[in-house]
């Protein structure tokens, strides 16, 4: 106890930031490298943006109303069932609003690139777009078939 109220006051009087960043100022690559760990899955607690949110719930009435799934594989890996490794996540550009970010690993033996587009809300970043090089989240979402890869 006497130890961490010495570091506590030491903290305090050398000025360090105790508390993390607020999710307002989290990097885009750190927000990506975040969702990579989420349980259950990658992407789990990932925040979407209001026009993903939409295509979202349109995608899910679609799913009640015919039974067929939204999405049958997980967008953040590209499969349905993953082991990554060598997860690599880059910032590829970015503004005061947005940032396009890279992510490349190793899953189960294949290589994946996966590339994000968030944008910075008031609650922290938000997913806009996400791009396999085959699908996109939101056309999945809209029901269109993927490309040839």
């Amino acid at each position: 106890m006497r130890i961490a109220s010495l570091g506590l006051v030491a903290s305090l009087a050398f000025g360090m930031q105790l508390a993390p960043l607020a999710a307002a100022d989290q990097s885009a690559v750190d927000y990506i490298k975040q969702r990579y760990a989420d349980g259950p899955e990658p992407g789990a607690k990932a925040r979407y943006s209001p026009r993903i949110q939409a295509l979202w719930a349109a995608c899910d009435l679609k799913e009640v109303a015919s039974g067929d799934p939204c999405m049958d594989f997980d967008i953040w890996v590209n499969a349905q069932d993953w082991e990554i490794k060598d997860l690599k996540i880059e910032q590829i550009k970015a503004d005061d609003n947005s940032a396009h970010v890279l992510a490349s690993f190793s899953n189960m033996d294949r290589k994946e690139s996966i590339s994000f587009d968030l944008l910075r809300e008031p609650q922290g970043r938000v997913v806009d777009e996400i791009s396999t090089g085959c699908d996109t989240l939101s056309g999945v979402l809209e029901g269109k078939p993927s490309t040839a890869c």
